[in-house]
């Protein structure tokens, strides 16, 4: 065995300066990023028109408008329960008051180990901690808003021009390489679209699946705005660990504050925790994990890495940007190590009806883009 210290030099530079500027330029990366994977996931329906002899162009405009509509119209189903959330949001206050009294009541009448508490001080800092910070929120808020926006309005016109220049893209990117790799090449680009593809596709199931399940509990115990809370909390699932969590504890929170009895809140946890086992066990391993083939180890270090760096979208993007990494990797000899240390080798047993359902998705997919 050696040790070569120059390689182990270049190997750590290397790391070092790729982490530096994932921080820095995140402004540019991050939705360059999910301009990327909305292209790979619209590419086959671009590449189905442009077999039917119609311009790359018109193609590229109505994929584009059709993803447009589609999410304007999700935003206008979700927008009579947003208006009517906002107008009772004066009234929570009171209600968060109310709650903390009962709980105060119990603890003086029930815990005596614990000195008595004084409800009326408790509800003055209460009110004076919203009125304090209500302009902090509201500056928060614009500001958040603010930055989502650039980044939807970036992400959709990076995706139409990605789009639009994929076949200039991919010959040039191509010519980068010696004449006997660009065949490899070529296959490696096509193999990066297609994970792309999966990952988008399986966490838009995901969202739907949870969203259904999360929906139909919440209705059945008797939670108001059902649909939005449920919802909710399927898009925030998007990020592991952490999007469950909260997911769950807001709709925990409107059911304690707006109904009397505790049960509602009890009933909103035991729900979502039992959609959490059929996410954690069943959904998630099979519609989105088999997909990606990444050990857990890298899986949770790349969380925690695109939390730090890029915030929220890193722990949405670097999941799937590790898958591709790996996927890279495995093309080029010095570079199969790393491909090796981030795949996942262990072999899972799938269940027959995922397999048939991903049977099914995959012949959709090749029938689309073969004709």
């Amino acid at each position: 065995m050696t040790l070569s210290f120059k390689k182990l030099f270049f190997v750590l530079a290397t790391v070092l300066l790729s982490i530096y500027m994932l921080f820095a330029a995140k402004s540019i990366l991050i939705p360059v990023v999910f301009a990327m994977l909305v292209a790979f996931i619209l590419y086959p329906l671009v590449k189905w028109l442009t077999k039917r002899n119609i311009a790359l162009i018109w193609s590229v405009i109505w994929t584009m408008a059709s993803v447009t509509i589609v999410v304007l119209g999700v935003l206008f189903l979700f927008s009579a329960q947003i208006v009517s959330i906002v107008k009772e949001y004066s009234g929570f206050l009171a209600r968060l008051q109310e709650v903390m009294d009962k709980v105060i009541v119990f603890l003086n009448e029930k815990v005596s180990i614990i000195p008595p508490i004084d409800s009326q001080m408790i509800n003055e800092q209460i009110t004076q901690l919203f009125s304090d910070s209500g302009l902090l929120i509201v500056s928060d808020t614009i500001g958040v808003t603010s930055t989502l926006f650039t980044y939807l309005v970036l992400t959709f016109i990076y995706s139409f021009l990605i789009l639009l220049y994929h076949k200039h893209l991919t010959k040039a990117l191509i010519h980068f390489n010696p004449k006997e790799d660009q065949p490899a090449f070529r296959e490696m680009l096509k193999e990066v679209q297609e994970i792309g593809q999966k990952y988008l596709t399986s966490m838009l199931t995901l969202v739907l699946v949870l969203g259904g399940l999360n929906s139909l509990g919440l209705w059945l115990i008797g939670i108001e705005y059902a649909l939005f809370f449920g919802f909710l909390a399927a898009l925030l699932a998007i990020i592991p660990y952490v999007g469950t969590v909260v997911g769950g504890l807001i709709p925990t929170l409107f059911a304690l504050i707006t109904y009397d009895s505790y049960w509602y809140a009890i009933g909103v946890v035991a729900m979502f925790w039992f959609v959490q086992f059929l996410e954690g066990n069943f959904l998630n391993p099979k519609i989105v994990g088999g997909n990606l083939n990444i050990n857990a180890f890298f899986s949770i270090l790349s969380l925690i890495a695109g939390g730090l760096l890029w915030g929220i979208p890193g722990m949405i993007l670097f999941l799937p940007m590790v898958a591709i990494l790996k996927v890279v990797c495995s093309y080029y000899t010095e570079l199969k190590p790393v491909a090796l240390l981030l795949g996942d080798s262990e072999e899972k047993n799938s269940h027959p009806i995922f397999e048939r359902i991903e049977q099914w998705g995959q012949s959709i997919i090749s029938k689309i883009t073969k004709k």
